[in-house]
């Protein structure tokens, strides 16, 4: 996906992938000291609980914005994933207005081609599906 990207002008690189249950847990720790834990609750999973740790995720990122995830939903970047996304098999998690956690434009998930197109085509969040809708697709992720 990132290398259909860069052909077509535009640069990602992963931010964050895969994080172990010890670092969930201290960087957890970090925000509910640095925000509270109300607030840091609205952002961020417990240990256990993350999309990072279970190795499906990335946090992308592109340069013009400093390094940081603050902005990407303003970039180039951005939009060529809103558009392109699924045809690699990557969701975007937390979209806007979702139930879970605030919007964030940058933390893409994967769950295999056939689920991504269908999340795109429907209009879909990952999170709207009943859990049996997504057992349909695991035979293909894994084949």
């Amino acid at each position: 996906m990132l290398d259909r990207a860069k052909q077509n002008g535009i640069e990602i690189y992963v931010y964050s992938g895969y994080r172990p249950f010890e670092e969930q847990a201290a960087l957890k720790g970090q925000y509910a000291v640095t925000y509270g834990e109300g607030t840091a609750n609205q952002f961020s999973a417990d240990q256990g609980y993350s999309e990072h740790q279970l190795g499906t995720t990335v946090d992308l990122i592109t340069p013009g914005i400093g390094g940081t995830l603050q902005g990407f939903d303003g970039t180039e970047a951005y939009a060529w994933l809103k558009d392109n996304a699924h045809r690699y098999g990557f969701t975007l998690s937390y979209p806007k207005e979702n139930g879970y956690y605030i919007f964030e434009p940058w933390h893409w998930r994967f769950v295999g081609i056939g689920l991504a197109a269908d999340l795109y085509n429907s209009g879909r969040n990952f999170y709207d599906l009943e859990q049996r809708e997504i057992d349909e697709y695991l035979v293909d992720i894994f084949e």
